[in-house]
């Protein structure tokens, strides 16, 4: 991090120094307390359960500043040495503040990855491209949210030459308020599915919201708008993104699989190691994936397309995207007493669990298809259709010959895959009270050569199914 001083840090926050040197540097900034020391500034949150400002005076005992939204937190304890204390209005809002000045020190490429399902993997493949040619900054972990992306730009470092963040929201106002802090002058748009759709309400309204990220595309360093153009997204996308809000020139290309992509993959191939297609973008090429799944597919072509704007060497690109392997509990496949289990646990949407079904039977044509679905949180209203939406889907697809051997469900919302599957075929079904329950079905029920899923909303913890089925 480049280092400023707390005279910046009051400028940038509208904040008024209460006590301490306004020449102070500041070489760190942390949410933690526990990694507040000399040369950091400490910005206390409020969370659900406990309030940073209690630790307040440990940080400035550890030489740290603070920022704070409550002046007796920090004026008036016994024993505090004299630190340097800034107050703000509202903590998470100083802090996001900040991170957008912060940035704004930087004229680099930035990409921003935003869409209901398959940001993880896009930023990562897309970054596994780029990071060929450019000292790359990519997002850690799961730092996409309204205090994560905040946190991602203080890795910004002077001799970063391009970042790609992904970009994270689940309420009205929030998309809005990520695009201030990270400015992206290229966006990718993913998918418009109905994660969330219980807090926005529908997916015309998802749209509208994740659209904001359109709003500095094109303003500098030739950016793009790419969105994926598989299904109804094309239309709902011009008709629901705020293109209004951009201030650039907003030139959006639609990539994926559908005729009418720009930028298209053809002639998908099940290989030995994983999958192939053909490219066709601003050249035609073979593409070797190790990783299954169309949105796979979909999410290579994209990291191809931003390594042609960037310039990356072809060969290289191509390369990168062989050796690309999925991170743990994002289709990672464990081998275990003879049968194969696909770990896509971190997360599920109805979207992302009807592209992982359909994956599975990329594996081969040897074993049975089971999975194991927990239920996807944040549905509202429609919890109960949606999961019964993902049951009509598993039946469609044994109508066309892709037919699970088993389905199995643990939560109320998953139990009406397992009533809809039950309703309208004769594929066998289980509903469990637990993820142990799971777990121990599977055991007993996996023969060697079978191929299991296992995928819910993080909030199910499904990765302990997982943990007890391989032990």
């Amino acid at each position: 991090m480049l280092s400023f001083c707390i005279k910046d840090v009051v400028c940038a926050t509208g904040g008024e120094l209460l006590c301490g040197d306004p020449q102070t540097v500041v070489t760190d900034v942390v949410t933690d307390s526990r990694l507040a020391g000399e040369g950091a500034l400490f910005v206390p949150l409020i969370g659900e359960r406990v309030d940073a400002h209690r630790f307040i005076p440990e940080v400035l005992r550890a030489g740290a500043a603070t920022l704070t939204s409550k002046r007796e937190a920090a004026v008036g304890v016994e024993d505090l040495p004299v630190g340097v204390v800034v107050w703000v209005e509202d903590t998470l809002a100083a802090f996001q503040k900040l991170a957008s000045w912060y940035r704004q020190q930087f004229d680099i490429p930035v990409i921003g990855i935003t869409g209901s399902v398959g940001k993880t993997t896009t930023k990562e493949m897309v970054s596994a491209v780029l990071a060929t040619k450019f000292n790359l900054l990519k997002t850690i972990g799961n730092l996409n949210s309204q205090i994560g992306v905040a946190q991602m730009m203080f890795h910004i470092e002077k001799d970063t030459e391009i970042a790609v963040f992904e970009m994270g929201m689940s309420m009205p106002g929030e998309m809005a308020r990520l695009v201030e802090i990270a400015r992206p002058q290229t966006a990718v748009v993913t998918n418009i599915g109905v994660s969330h759709i219980g807090n926005l309400g529908s997916r015309e309204a998802i749209a509208f919201e994740k659209g904001h990220i359109v709003k500095y595309v094109g303003s500098s360093h030739d950016g793009m708008c790419y969105i994926c153009g598989n299904g109804d997204l094309p239309a709902l996308t011009r008709e629901h993104i705020p293109y209004e809000l951009c201030i650039g020139n907003c030139e959006t290309i639609f990539y994926g699989t559908a005729s009418g992509c720009q930028i298209q993959a053809t002639d998908i191939q099940v290989t030995e190691k994983g999958q192939s297609f053909q490219y066709h973008g601003r050249e035609d090429c073979t593409v070797e994936l190790s990783v299954m799944g169309g949105h796979n597919v979909n999410n290579a072509v994209v990291a191809l397309a931003l390594g042609e704007q960037f310039g990356v060497e072809l060969d290289q690109a191509l390369e990168a995207l062989r050796q690309y392997r999925p991170f743990s509990m994002r289709g990672e496949r464990r081998d275990c007493h003879g049968y194969h289990l696909i770990d896509d646990t971190y997360n599920a949407s109805p979207d992302s669990i009807n592209s992982n079904i359909d994956a599975l039977f990329d594996y081969g044509t040897k074993g049975r298809k089971i999975v194991v679905l927990g239920d996807v949180l944040e549905l509202g209203e429609q919890n109960e259709s949606l999961h019964r939406g993902i049951g009509d889907y598993i039946i469609q697809e044994a109508e066309k010959g892709k037919k699970l051997s088993y389905v199995i469900t643990v939560g109320e919302g998953a139990a009406f895959i397992c009533r809809q599957v039950e309703k309208g075929s004769d594929i066998p079904t289980r509903i469990c009270s637990s993820n142990e329950e799971a777990a121990e079905f599977v055991r007993q029920l996996a023969q060697p050569g079978d191929w299991v899923l296992v995928k819910g909303s993080r909030g199910m913890h499904m990765d302990e199914v997982v943990k007890r089925v391989v032990m």
